[in-house]
């Protein structure tokens, strides 16, 4: 069973749970070409496939998304998770960042990750968190890079990365 988690501000952001009338949102986000291409299946995703996807979410405890929002005008800027919440290990992997076309390029889904971070460290208590990222998406590893994830391996194309949750944003 999935814990509530009040939504965590953070700056001028707020990150809430992922909830039923974000789908049509995070669909449309996710199977944006370029976007659908660095999800660990490229292809476009069906309504079905979706709603299906976020039925079996709903009772996954280690497995939380957020809507990225303005925390003035609750606009929806982009999609984060945390996932593979290991308590005992004290890490997670973090990713399935999407941000919405309108957004893009402004810098927000950066804050949205260091938010994700925070929120790691501060409510779930972790110690670290990784993530995997496309050889061929350095755009995305650059940003990490410079988020303070260092590269941990290699394999099939993939590159995981890992940062301390203590170290600030």
């Amino acid at each position: 069973m999935k814990q509530a988690y009040p939504p965590f501000s953070a700056s001028s952001l707020r990150l809430r749970l992922l909830d039923e009338t974000d789908l049509p949102f995070t669909l449309e986000w996710r199977n944006r070409d370029g976007a659908c291409q660095q999800f660990g299946t490229a292809d476009v995703l069906k309504w079905d496939q979706h709603a299906g996807w976020f039925k079996s979410y709903l009772d996954k405890a280690d497995d939380l998304v957020f809507i990225v929002e303005d925390a003035a005008t609750q606009a929806r800027i982009g999609q984060v998770a945390i996932y593979r919440i290991d308590t005992g290990a004290s890490k997670a992997e973090i990713g399935r960042f999407v941000v919405a076309p309108e957004f893009q390029g402004q810098g927000l889904m950066r804050q949205g990750i260091e938010a994700l971070i925070r929120f790691a460290r501060e409510v779930l208590g972790l110690g670290s968190v990784y993530l995997l990222v496309r050889e061929t998406n350095e755009r995305a590893w650059r940003l990490y890079a410079q988020l303070g994830f260092a590269e941990v391996s290699r394999a099939d194309g993939m590159i995981t990365m890992e940062r301390s949750s203590n170290d600030h944003v």
